[in-house]
């Protein structure tokens, strides 16, 4: 399915994936979520695991997605559960985005992990932002219920060995150096809903627009989606989140790129907050947009870390993202 369609089928979506919301808030309870943790969730899609979880465990972090309407759909999510400085979403090629300085007590990419070329490419592109040790990925991935038929294999469109079974897949983990210690499984009732309320989206949107130059394409594509889900999809295809333990930091050889709004400078002078930015920027907000950091000591206001996308106070608790200081957020 391509990006447009994604964006069409999953326009009343909150989550893109065959899960829903109780599960979604179970899996945070298995990952023992608290307050200030910092996650990293690649091809976020509309954000709402990164929203959800940090409207309820004050978590912060980034969620990265190739979809502009996506990303538009989750700032909007961030502002109606009131998170907003808390997370921050970026357009842009999940893959590009981890860094060997990053230091995230959970990276998680569900559903998507073509991103890294498959499965095992996506969690040593996903470790490369885990912190050193403690961390946890966490992956949704399909596994097959059983052997696809040749006919199944047609239609679904993915060779037999994209996919594992669910032991298959737990083999490809520790080969990888991973430990699962926990998952959570879509049942057939999760999938249902994902895929026919997808046809259901789709339905109306060919009725609101019957003239676009690719709807034909898109009757076409809901058309044989339908049919290849009740005779195949349903009975071979399973999807599950898995909670992996690394055992240690697997460094990636996907390429990387360098932020130019990185902060590489803080200073607190002048009742001001200055940060100079990687491509000679220097923004300044005054302090005083910031209480919890214009009252603290001289010592916590300067025991802080710097990564590609903020500044962490560690005595604190407290974190500012370079894009709320580019904005003039306090």
């Amino acid at each position: 399915m391509s990006l447009r369609f994604h964006e069409i089928s999953e326009a009343n979506h909150h989550i893109l994936n065959p899960f829903d919301e109780a599960k979604l808030m179970l899996l945070a309870e298995l990952c023992h979520l608290r307050e200030g943790m910092r996650l990293l969730d690649l091809a976020c899609g509309k954000g709402e695991l990164l929203a959800r979880w940090a409207q309820r465990y004050k978590v912060i972090g980034v969620g990265v997605d190739l979809s502009a309407v996506f990303i538009e759909a989750a700032n909007a999510r961030a502002f109606e559960l009131d998170i907003v400085g808390q997370m921050t979403f970026i357009e842009g090629d999940a893959a590009d985005y981890p860094q060997e300085h990053h230091q995230f007590d959970i990276v998680s990419c569900l559903g998507a992990t073509w991103i890294g070329g498959g499965l095992v490419g996506t969690l040593n592109l996903m470790a490369t932002a885990l912190k050193p040790s403690g961390g946890l990925l966490i992956v949704g991935e399909p596994y097959w219920l059983e052997t696809p038929t040749p006919e199944a294999v047609a239609a679904l469109g993915y060779p037999v060995e994209s996919f594992a079974t669910l032991e298959g897949t737990l083999d490809r983990f520790e080969a990888n150096g991973l430990e699962l210690i926990d998952m959570v499984l879509a049942d057939s009732d999760n999938w249902d809903r994902h895929v026919a309320s997808q046809w259901n989206t789709v339905h109306q949107w060919l009725r609101e627009n019957p003239n676009v130059a690719d709807a034909p394409v898109i009757r076409e594509w809901m058309a044989k989606n339908r049919r290849d889900y009740l005779t195949y999809g349903r009975q071979t295809m399973g999807w599950g989140v898995f909670i992996l333990a690394a055992s240690h930091k697997v460094i990636s050889a996907a390429p990387r790129v360098e932020n130019p709004s990185r902060p590489i400078e803080v200073e607190i002078r002048d009742a001001m907050l200055w940060v100079g930015l990687y491509d000679g920027r220097v923004i300044g907000n005054p302090l005083a947009w910031y209480p919890w950091l214009e009252s603290a000591s001289l010592d916590a206001q300067m025991t802080f870390d710097i990564d590609a996308f903020g500044i962490n106070w560690v005595m604190l608790e407290k974190r500012i993202d370079v894009d709320a200081l580019l904005r003039g957020h306090g």
